[in-house]
């Protein structure tokens, strides 16, 4: 009955989903015709859907940063810090060698996502929840007191802090160069040859201030959502 139930679930959202693609309204989709065709030489980002987050649409992923930000210092100051119960195991050698063996390759793939994310699948967001795993398999397999020893709390404050403030900064800067804020080339900023590191304008700017921010802020959601009075 479950599994009758969860069919017909994917069905009825597959069929909504295409009921909206197909009844679209024509300026929609000649909105998404032009990132297509356009997006490459407006933003200097081969990877469209960065584009889209942090040019087109950057004051929304502010939006987006914003509500992690908030969760994690409501986090921060509600949930009781004082001792872990949850977390009494502890883990064989063998599993807390192969963690420490994995822990170096996640931090080299997160931080290709942040800094890649114009040029290739990943970006700020993707990067981020990669940089978060590493604490939280660092608390799960050697314990919170370990984990807090390693990354401080008030370093991933620091950290998620900066990275908020960072995001506001390289906005006001399409402000400051005469054009919007969160503006990019629009503003007038070097885009540089789309496909290279260094091309895009601020777009791997605001990237990795986002991709500090969620990395800190799952990670401080994280640890206090496993402390117990």
């Amino acid at each position: 009955m479950r599994k009758l139930i969860s069919s017909i679930t994917v069905f009825l959202l597959g069929g909504i989903l295409l009921t909206t693609f197909f009844t679209m309204p024509e300026g929609a989709k000649e909105l998404s015709d032009y990132y297509i065709s356009s997006g490459v030489v407006d933003t200097g980002a081969i990877n469209l859907i960065t584009a889209i987050l942090f040019d087109y649409r950057g004051f929304d992923t502010l939006g987006e940063a914003t509500v992690i930000f908030a969760a994690a210092c409501t986090l921060a100051f509600l949930v009781p810090k004082q001792k872990v119960h949850m977390l009494s195991a502890r883990f064989s050698v063998i599993v807390q060698q192969s963690i420490s063996f994995i822990l170096p390759f996640l931090f080299v793939i997160g931080m290709y996502l942040i800094f890649y994310g114009h040029l290739s699948p990943g970006g700020g967001f993707t990067g981020g929840v990669v940089l978060a795993s590493i604490v939280i398999l660092t608390t799960i397999t050697f314990g919170i007191s370990y984990s807090d020893r390693q990354v401080r709390p008030r370093v991933k404050s620091l950290l998620e802090s900066f990275g908020a403030i960072g995001f506001v900064i390289f906005g006001l800067f399409g402000i400051f160069a005469g054009g919007a804020f969160l503006a990019n080339g629009q503003a007038g900023f070097d885009l540089g040859i789309p496909g290279e590191l260094t091309s895009s304008g601020l777009i791997p700017y605001i990237n990795f201030m986002t991709g500090l921010k969620v990395a800190a802020g799952l990670s401080i959601m994280f640890t206090s959502l496993i402390k117990e009075e």
